[in-house]
């Protein structure tokens, strides 16, 4: 999609809200996999006996992409609320790619592991996966995804985590999100020539470059008008992206003196990230959560993904 709109970048951050994948060898095929987050569990005989379809059906394609030699047992857990936009399925997965290549001799690079949980992530979902929110779990930073002609490439931005923290909040509705958007129907009817989504996807696009020559310069203020700017065409590309508790919330924060916000991944649910002055913040956050919202503790990091 992207070579259709002059190969724009994505740019996100790392957050401190961390996935985590513990790794236990066994000394017999046994394979045993937990999701914390799920609470669910299921034990194989050895890693052929893994199925495509299953309700870890991520886990068991994965296991079976690195085909352990011996038996091995799993356990997944996201700090991330479930469902809230953010990244913290794509931060698992990273995890669980991290735990299983080093287990099984680190034969990928970090790029090459992108590509196989973009693919594998794409068979189960059904239809292409994107990968921009790998990177940040996988290198740390605010950065930019860039994909292009060969490949896709990626830059650390000279903008301090800590500094950028003191501008941002990040509020949970309490829901899942819902797929307020479409990612693969907004990308087929951009391709069928829909003149309304490829006018607004290109004002999304001007945003993304607009925002990456600002975060290029090491600069924060700014931030808040292309952000204004980015939420009003994507609220037109799909007006459900955005639920009634969400505008209440987003016009509570408005109201308290909150700069700019958008809704976080596919909407209809999930979180909604505010850009706010730094010495209005804390009483934006007590409105958020009077009004109903359940606004998170999380600081953007450096750190990206590490194997213990």
């Amino acid at each position: 999609m992207h070579l259709f709109f002059g190969n724009a970048p994505t740019l996100n951050a790392a957050i401190n809200l961390y996935a985590t994948v513990e790794l236990i060898p066994r000394k017999d095929k046994r394979v045993i996999l937990r999701s914390q987050d799920l609470n669910l569990e299921a034990s194989f005989s050895s890693f052929k006996a893994l199925p495509d379809k299953h309700p870890l059906e991520l886990l068991t394609r994965t296991v079976k992409f690195y085909a352990p030699k011996s038996g091995l047992e799993i356990s997944t857990h996201c700090q991330a609320p479930p469902g809230s936009g953010i990244g913290g399925s794509s931060a698992l997965n990273i995890a669980l790619h991290g735990a299983l290549n080093k287990f099984a001799g680190a034969r990928y690079s970090k790029s090459e592991m992108i590509d196989i949980a973009r693919n594998i992530e794409t068979q189960v979902i059904g239809v292409p996966a994107g990968c921009q929110d790998y990177f940040p779990a996988m290198y740390g930073n605010v950065r930019a995804v860039k994909p292009g002609f060969m490949g896709i490439d990626t830059e650390t931005l000279p903008v301090k985590p800590k500094e950028l923290t003191r501008h941002f909040i990040l509020c949970y509705t309490g829901k899942p999100r819902n797929s307020g958007i479409n990612n693969w129907e907004v990308t087929k009817k951009a391709l069928d020539g829909d003149k309304k989504v490829i006018r607004l996807l290109s004002a999304i696009r001007d945003c993304a470059l607009e925002m990456h020559q600002l975060l290029k310069r090491g600069r924060i203020s700014g931030l808040a008008e292309i952000f204004k700017k980015e939420w009003k065409a994507r609220k037109q590309l799909a007006p459900t992206i955005s639920t009634p508790q969400m505008e209440n919330l987003i016009q509570s924060a408005l109201k308290k003196g909150a700069l700019a916000a958008k809704v976080c991944g596919a909407g209809g649910g999930g979180c909604v990230a505010f850009v706010v002055p730094p010495g209005k913040k804390q009483s934006i956050m007590d409105e958020l959560n009077i009004r109903g919202g359940k606004v998170l503790p999380f600081q953007f990091v450096s750190r990206g993904h590490r194997n213990q």
